[in-house]
């Protein structure tokens, strides 16, 4: 078998934090693609939850990966992890949408941001807690807790009957059973794969597509049958049912890789100056994603007057988008260079959300802008640890994604809350009203997306040592 350096190695994932020990590998502009003999620390042991045990030393050319077999099952059960948690996350909109039309809680659009954004941040900032609990118990006990927070989460939801009780079942029992089961889950695929791993991450990374497709599309009429207080229960018990049938299918590698928890070392961020434009990008696009995909349903809806059904068909539609966007994105990385593809893809987000969605007044417009922001504005879960293997290497890839996840959580909650205060500055100071209230706050989304694009410029600049643009890096 081949040796495998850090431009061969993709993990390709959101919430990466258990990677494999090796020596350091040349990052930067000194990094290459020749082919070494590195040691790795692998367990002697692994029990049934994935703890291991003593660490032995052998080298990456003993290790081959099965790149199929029971892999492709485990790729099933992430894409399944994916579908209930982000695929759940991103329908949020069309709750939000829903409660605003029919005053449900008596809360403002603004109080109803506040959910969105907590459940996110607080997912994002349970990266290194989750880490801890995989050392301490192995990768399945926390994965099966989260489940059932997940799950838990959305039925309390629905039978609370204040504001204040859904904030913290949906915002905050929902999120910390949300970054429960990402961190354990996302670097599995990567133990069985690894000529066809950016194809298999793919499929797996397409999930949260999957998941929101179809949530988009039952969410609503089942809001019209039965109610919120049914909808999130039932919602909630299948999400639970399925995350739990996932994790009892899943399995790790972790004994044959020599996958271990990586610490949190912050230096990197001011010691690596392709890392620190890296978390720029990273907090800018996430913010751009979430204002995204937290109110375009309100948009459709509370701005442009479209029904209920229309406003789930365009997440339905975005959601679709993601399905094909993810692996497609994927492939690209290698054809063209990780951050020269991830600029490209950014660039093309930010052109059609100032071009389509802020002009937009029809549900044709909407669902072209859906379609567009599908398949370019995610690419930041499928192609933030392959970037990050190119720029700080393997050995310092755990601690990095650590940061990285942290970097994300105050960008996550504050994105569609920052959103809402410039639709309500709109309406209150300017007089806006209608869709037209939205037009700084979709302004501001498509800056911000440009920006994100043009940071990565300053860790393409560290990869290369030089500014040409069409270098591949």
């Amino acid at each position: 078998m081949r040796n495998r350096s850090a431009q061969d190695v993709e993990l390709g994932t959101r919430s990466d934090v258990s990677q494999p020990a090796v020596q350091p590998l040349p990052t930067g502009p000194a990094a290459t693609t020749d082919e070494k003999h590195t040691a790795i620390k692998v367990p002697d042991e692994e029990n049934d939850l994935g703890a291991t045990t003593d660490e032995t030393s052998v080298a990456t050319d003993e290790i081959e990966l099965p790149n199929g077999g029971y892999g492709w099952v485990v790729v099933i059960c992430v894409l399944g992890v994916n579908a209930c948690t982000w695929g759940v996350n991103t329908t949020y909109g069309v709750y939000s949408s829903y409660f605003l039309q029919h005053n449900y809680y008596a809360a403002t659009q603004l109080d109803y941001a506040w959910v969105g954004g907590l459940s996110a941040a607080i997912a994002v900032a349970m990266g290194p807690l989750a880490n801890l609990f995989v050392r301490k118990f192995g990768f399945k006990a926390p994965m099966y807790a989260g489940s059932v927070l997940v799950g838990l989460g959305q039925c309390c939801a629905g039978v609370t009957k204040s504001f204040g009780g859904f904030l913290a079942c949906q915002g905050i029992v929902f999120g910390i059973g949300l970054g429960m089961l990402l961190v354990p889950s996302q670097p599995l695929v990567a133990h069985w794969f690894d000529k066809r791993l950016a194809f298999a991450q793919g499929i797996a990374q397409a999930g949260s597509g999957v998941g929101g497709v179809i949530w988009a599309n039952t969410t609503p009429l089942l809001l019209q049958r039965v109610g919120v207080k049914w909808t999130l229960v039932t919602n909630g018990l299948i999400t639970m049912v399925i995350l739990l049938i996932a994790t009892f299918f899943i399995k790790g590698r972790h004994t044959a890789v020599g996958a271990k928890s990586a610490s949190f070392h912050v230096s990197l961020v001011w010691t690596n100056f392709g890392f620190a434009w890296f978390l720029v990008w990273g907090a800018l696009t996430i913010m751009a994603y979430f204002i995204a995909i937290y109110t375009l349903a309100s948009y459709c809806t509370d701005g442009l007057g479209l029904t209920q059904k229309q406003g789930g068909a365009v997440m339905s539609i975005l959601a679709a988008g993601q399905i094909v966007g993810r692996p497609v994105w994927g492939y690209a990385l290698d054809r063209g260079g990780r951050v020269n593809m991830v600029i490209v893809s950014y660039l093309i987000c930010a052109v059609a959300t100032l071009a389509i969605w802020l002009p937009g007044r029809s549900f044709g417009l909407m669902a072209l802008f859906g379609l567009l922001h599908g398949l370019t504005g995610g690419t930041i879960h499928s192609a933030a640890t392959p970037m990050l293997t190119s720029i700080v290497g393997l050995q310092d890839l755990g601690s990095a994604l650590a940061i990285y996840w942290v970097d994300l959580s105050i960008p996550s909650l504050v994105s569609q809350v920052l959103a809402i205060l410039l639709v309500n500055y709109s309406r209150n100071h300017l007089g806006k009203t209608g869709a037209d209230a939205y037009t700084i706050s979709i302004g501001f989304c498509g800056a911000v997306t440009f920006a994100g694009a043009f940071a990565l410029i300053g860790s393409k600049r560290y990869l290369q040592g030089d500014f040409k643009i069409l270098k591949k890096s």
